[in-house]
């Protein structure tokens, strides 16, 4: 693998960890907005086991649509990298990556099976990672604490 792959690589997993983590500190807020359902729901009998799994499967469920949509979004990009680049250049009216200048006829873009596998498992493992300590939160949540103030 080159350089240049690497650097991209590396450059996709900063992107990558970064919005999972900013997805984090929005569950973590989410966690906290939801201190009152989630104290309804133990009042009522569900178990920490359940409000952890509820979490997890919520947080999973965002993780995959997620990676799931950003992966086929990438890869039309990818796929159609010219196209695009002919068609912003109509409508802007301006010869985006001129050739005289780049030395590029058209844009390259080659999608590498292993890069984008590589990608998509650490989208995956990010976004179920980023849920466990929310998770863990709302199941350790005293429903008494909870809604006293309410």
């Amino acid at each position: 693998m080159g350089a240049g792959v690497v650097g991209t690589v590396a450059f996709g997993a900063c992107v990558v960890a970064c919005v999972v983590a900013s997805g984090a500190f929005v569950v973590v807020g989410e966690t906290v907005d939801e201190a009152r359902a989630i104290a309804v729901l133990r009042t009522m009998g569900a178990t920490r086991g359940a409000i952890l799994r509820i979490f997890l499967i919520t947080g999973a469920t965002i993780g995959i649509v997620g990676t799931s949509c950003g992966l086929g979004l990438g890869l039309l990009v990818a796929h159609n990298v010219e196209p695009i680049r002919k068609a912003l250049s109509y409508v802007l009216g301006v010869n985006l990556f001129p050739s005289e200048f780049y030395f590029l006829s058209q844009l390259p873009s080659r999608v590498d099976t292993h890069d984008v596998v590589a990608v998509a498992l650490m989208a995956l493992f990010l976004s179920l990672g980023a849920t466990i300590y929310p998770s863990w939160r709302a199941a350790r949540l005293d429903p008494v604490e909870a809604l006293r103030y309410e």
